[in-house]
């Protein structure tokens, strides 16, 4: 084969790995979000539930109210770094960590 063919080949696959690597950040990308997403939709929905039961004004309506508002504060931060960071689980990894902290001082430890 000539030198010329060889490096048509080449270019061909250097393309494809480029397109795949792309295809590879977006997929981990959605990955992460559907991450916090759906861990941040099943805390919501515990923690309205436990405000459901307690009723306004008890402790523990209190508690759970401040750690919905605490997590949704940190989400669309989170959310936006998936986006640009070069690691995307990384930040969905954080943003469990963070949500778990914020939780054991609200006094949840079912996110462990």
């Amino acid at each position: 084969m000539a030198v010329d063919q060889w490096q048509d080949r080449i270019e061909a696959l250097e393309e494809k790995v480029t397109r795949l690597q792309s295809q590879l950040d977006l997929r981990i990308k959605e990955l992460a979000y559907l991450y916090i997403h759906s861990n941040w939709t099943l805390i919501r929905w515990y923690l309205a539930r436990e405000q459901d039961q307690s009723g306004q004004g008890s402790e523990t309506y209190t508690r759970a109210k401040n750690a919905e508002t605490l997590i949704g504060r940190q989400l669309t931060r989170n959310l936006r770094d998936v986006h640009f960071e070069p690691q995307a689980m990384d930040v969905a990894y954080r943003w469990r960590i963070e949500t778990t902290v914020i939780l054991k001082e609200n006094g949840y430890t079912f996110f462990d």
